[in-house]
């Protein structure tokens, strides 16, 4: 993206956000999902990728809408996400192509386990 886009000054207050959560995590943990859902919007907006926007709004509906997520350990889960995004925001503000990978990939992996998590014993084995 061009220094003049107006993905990067979002992308800056967003940092800004995570930081302040970070710091009240113990009290404002619950607030973590509206903030994630506002920067993995800016993250698909900004690959201009229509497949990963409806990816994500595929999943994002089969997941909020469908099952519970599991609360068990919300508040360590969402410090350890807030962690994994600034090290994301950190690595698109380098440019460094191999640090955005890797970043993103942590990431998808600690969500992918979230996901499976969540769902219920019972209904993964109907599912088999």
């Amino acid at each position: 993206l061009p220094q003049d886009s107006a993905v990067w000054t979002d992308l800056d207050r967003l940092e800004d956000e995570h930081r302040q959560l970070a710091n009240d995590i113990a009290a404002r943990f619950t607030e973590f999902s509206e903030l994630d859902e506002r920067f993995h919007r800016l993250i698909h907006r900004a690959s201009r990728n229509r497949f990963i926007v409806d990816f994500y709004d595929v999943i994002a509906m089969i997941f909020h809408y469908h099952y519970q997520w599991n609360k068990a350990q919300e508040r360590e889960r969402n410090e350890v996400a807030i962690g994994e995004h600034l090290v994301y925001i950190e690595a698109l503000k380098s440019r460094d192509l191999g640090k955005v990978d890797a970043a993103c990939r942590k990431h998808l992996k600690s969500a992918r386990q979230t996901l499976l998590t969540s769902i219920p014993e019972s209904r993964s084995l109907q599912k088999h």
